[in-house]
């Protein structure tokens, strides 16, 4: 959803099909890898820009399946943001997000595509994101005066305004080839400072001398947050928390391909008495027992502990309805916070205590 070479004056660099998927080619061969739960990403820095590859496995041929590409900003902002609301438009391809998010303690709204969203073990309201941000405008004007301050979120787009922090001109490379330049502005505003890239020809001659810091920009734009940051950085995060957090979105939504990144190779799965050994047999017993509980209404998950009939104080997660929870799913680590064992119970002899609720 934010593909914006144009915002790097890239256009002609993916002008035809075949452009696209060559630069698509060179980004999987060349750039760094970011895995994610339902497919991998691939960053891939030019200069300034970035371009971002989406990719999973294809079902069926157990090949690598091109997505689609996104495009972002090397930049150092960053936004503390909750989320307030999923608007992931339908045609949205696999991998791609899109959420309403707020600043706490600020009545801002903001519409931001999520790049390498799938890093992220669940994405549901309330949750709170760090990412990387940047913008590419559609329309922006440049003022001298004071800010008012602006972050309003449109459909797809937020309108801005907010005051230049920094103003320099951005370069692109494809190896060590120079392709373009642009300019690329940092401005404060009251989500937190966010990198707008553009090209020149966007700003009337009359006003170019404007471009600088200490200026107040006012921009309608298309703002992009990339998820691989702080702890996201190299991908999925492998340990109890976000393990737990993982199955939960599967209990509530399904999508048992999600699960295979955090499965072991020889990761067995018993339910009641059904007991399944390997990667691919306990996915396939895990998708069974999930539409089952489904089909019961019994999507609701919360994080409990033991208090009785295993290890006390042990973590599982809670299945049930709005009456209460029936089943509880216990987890086995390996060292690398992958799960090597996973127990769905009903035994009436696992006394438990309710933890929290996602």
């Amino acid at each position: 959803m934010a593909m914006r070479l144009d915002s790097f004056a890239l256009t002609e660099l993916a002008a035809k099909p075949e452009d696209a998927f060559r630069l698509a080619s060179l980004a999987m061969a060349e750039g760094r890898r970011v895995p994610g739960y339902g497919g991998d990403y691939y960053y891939y820095p030019m200069g300034d820009a970035a371009a971002v590859i989406r990719t999973r496995l294809d079902p069926d041929t157990g090949e690598e399946e091109l997505l689609g590409m996104d495009t972002h900003a090397v930049t150092a902002c960053q936004w503390e943001c909750r989320v307030v609301k999923d608007v992931t438009p339908e045609e949205a391809g696999p991998l791609s997000r899109r959420v309403l998010v707020q600043r706490d303690g600020r009545d801002d709204l903001a519409v931001v595509d999520l790049i390498c969203a799938d890093v992220l073990p669940d994405l549901r309201e309330g949750d709170t994101l760090r990412l990387g941000m940047a913008g590419f405008p559609l329309r922006i004007s440049y003022d001298e005066g004071e800010s008012e301050d602006v972050v309003e979120a449109q459909r797809g787009t937020v309108l801005l305004q907010g005051v230049v922090r920094d103003a320099k001109v951005g370069e692109t490379f494809l190896g060590i080839e120079p392709l373009t330049r642009f300019i690329s502005i940092t401005v404060s505003t009251s989500m937190g400072d966010v990198e707008l890239c553009h090209p020149m020809e966007l700003v009337p001659e009359n006003r170019q001398e404007l471009v600088k810091p200490g200026t107040v920009v006012s921009a309608l734009c298309v703002l992009s947050g990339d998820c691989a940051v702080g702890e996201y950085a190299g991908g999925i995060v492998f340990d109890e928390d976000h393990d737990l957090a993982v199955l939960s979105a599967f209990f509530r939504e399904g999508g048992a391909a999600r699960l295979r990144p955090l499965l072991h190779g020889e990761c067995a799965c018993t339910f009641l008495e059904n007991r399944q050994e390997g990667r691919e047999n306990a996915l396939a017993l895990l998708s069974v027992v999930q539409a089952d509980l489904a089909a019961a209404g019994m999507t609701r998950c919360a994080v409990g502990k033991l208090t009785g009939g295993g290890r006390r104080g042990q973590r599982c997660l809670l299945i049930g309805n709005g009456s209460g929870f029936a089943f509880l799913c216990l987890l086995e680590l390996d060292s690398l916070g992958r799960v090597k064992g996973i127990t769905v119970t009903n035994d009436p002899r696992m006394d438990f205590e309710l933890a929290e609720e996602p």
